[in-house]
């Protein structure tokens, strides 16, 4: 898909938009409702999941090495 969309900035200046559909989108719309700015939305970081620690509950943790018996 070739897409080149060219708008002007609040400076005067014309902005181009090469192959992003989606921006193009917007600003398209935004400009049919005669809005003055365009956000675009950020990205949500993704969370990395924290490791954990799998543990076994006992008394004594020495019992459980089978180096010591």
């Amino acid at each position: 898909i070739h897409l080149k969309m060219k708008y002007y900035t609040k400076n005067g200046q014309v902005a181009t938009i090469n192959g992003d559909i989606a921006a193009a989108r917007r600003f398209f719309e935004a400009a049919t409702k005669n809005l003055n700015t365009v956000t675009t939305p950020k990205k949500k970081k993704a969370e990395l999941p924290t490791p954990a620690v799998n543990s076994v509950g006992s008394s004594n943790p020495v019992d459980l090495d089978a180096r010591l018996t």
